[in-house]
């Protein structure tokens, strides 16, 4: 029997997810979160724990699987996440045995690792060193509090707050500077996601969009620029990527429907990870944000936006910008890794241009910082060299 699907939904792109769930795992979440919160004591005995379940786990899932009580899975597939597959890859190059745990046949996400000296270890996602999930910041992945943090930290963040009231949005809004941005404060990945606030009216319908998956809606100045992801490793600055929304580059000559037929004949459009672009009601939307319509003609190098959000599912792209980064920005990077104790870091910044030093830039800031990252973008850019972020992973184990 296949399992339900959520229902196609505008406000989350491609990737929907059913609403009504997410608002109660948020909610309960939020419920639980003050009981997580670090106890010496309680640490103590965590971190035993932690180093019990990391020597018993590995063996527990390689008996289920050997008993035929679980799938073992030898080879990546069309169901292995693709950010397993990359950590996957650089393993066989190491020469390390991956065995991917499923429990009634279903990705679990779950994976045993045999390493070249005979030690076997357990993972869920990446594999990370010790007890580093005890270690990095509780608070890390919650928008809302991470922001709180880095302010005080004078760490830069975009100006404003969360709120769980219309009447508390439009506090907010009276005191930030528009264009402001409106988004679900928890769980997001740009979906209920909204830009372009410049008044009351258009933050009520973008506050009611937010509520729909959470029961507070993040209400902030827009930050000006693309959204860039940088990683850090064990410390370390290893990658940055420009994450950019569906757009075209004028040329002078051709329209902006022209553009879109020319920019689709690209083969990485083609797929699996990149998608055409699209001129749809969203697109036109947009464009008239910009003053601009689909029959347009761009001066050279001026560039029009088509979508609001940067997925790949929507024709959004990625170039790797690694050796363009400015040594401030990336002193700033590994800064906030430090703050946060974690090995891995995915840090999404806003700013006009990432060679330029963010303390000289105007409206630019940490969007998110994520223990789990989409590293496998580094992997795959659409312009530019591939960064091989697994590798340093595997370095970070000692392998």
């Amino acid at each position: 029997m296949p399992l339900p699907k959520p229902k196609p939904c505008i406000e989350c792109g491609d990737g929907a997810i059913f609403h009504r769930l997410t608002y109660i795992n948020i909610v309960i979440d939020g419920f639980f979160s003050p009981f997580s919160n670090p106890n010496p004591f309680m640490r103590g005995i965590e971190r035993m724990v932690y180093a019990i379940e990391r020597r018993i786990t590995p063996h527990v899932l390689s008996a289920l699987m050997d008993l035929n009580l679980a799938t073992r899975v030898t080879e990546p597939d069309d169901d292995t996440q693709l950010l397993a597959l990359m950590t996957w890859l650089e393993a066989k190059e190491r020469g390390i045995t991956i065995s991917e745990f499923r429990l009634f046949n279903l990705p679990r996400n779950i994976f045993v690792a045999s390493l070249p000296s005979g030690k076997k270890i357990a993972y869920e996602g990446l594999p990370l060193p010790g007890d580093s999930d005890l270690r990095r910041a509780p608070w890390m992945d919650d928008k809302a509090i991470l922001k709180e943090k880095f302010r005080a930290l004078q760490l830069p963040v975009a100006k404003g707050g969360s709120a769980g009231s219309l009447k508390h949005a439009k506090k907010l809004f009276a005191d930030l500077t528009p264009p402001a941005i409106a988004k679900p404060f928890s769980g997001s990945g740009s979906r209920h996601t909204t830009l372009h606030i410049t008044n009351e009216e258009e933050l009520a319908r973008a506050f009611e969009i937010g509520k729909q998956v959470a029961p507070k809606v993040v209400v902030e100045e827009e930050l000006v620029g693309p959204v860039y992801r940088a990683t850090v490793v064990n410390g370390i600055f290893r990658a940055a990527l420009r994450r950019d929304q569906p757009h075209v580059t004028g040329d002078g000559v051709h329209s902006i429907v022209e553009l879109v037929e020319k920019a689709n004949e690209h083969p990485k459009r083609s797929g699996p990870y990149f998608h055409k672009l699209a001129l749809n009601d969203a697109a036109i939307e947009e464009l008239a944000w910009q003053n601009l319509s689909p029959e347009s003609i761009l001066p050279k190098g001026e560039r029009a936006i088509l979508h609001q959000k940067i997925n790949w599912s929507v024709g959004g792209t990625t170039a790797d910008v690694t050796d363009e980064t400015h040594e401030d920005n990336i002193a700033l990077f590994e800064e906030v890794a430090k703050v946060l104790k974690a090995p891995i870091v995915g840090i999404d910044f806003i700013i006009r241009d990432i060679s330029s030093s963010w303390k000289e830039e105007e409206r630019c800031g940490i969007l998110e910082c994520n223990s789990m990252p989409f590293f496998d973008n580094h992997h795959l850019p659409f312009e530019g060299n591939p960064r091989n972020v697994a590798a340093h992973i595997w370095d970070m184990n000692g392998v």
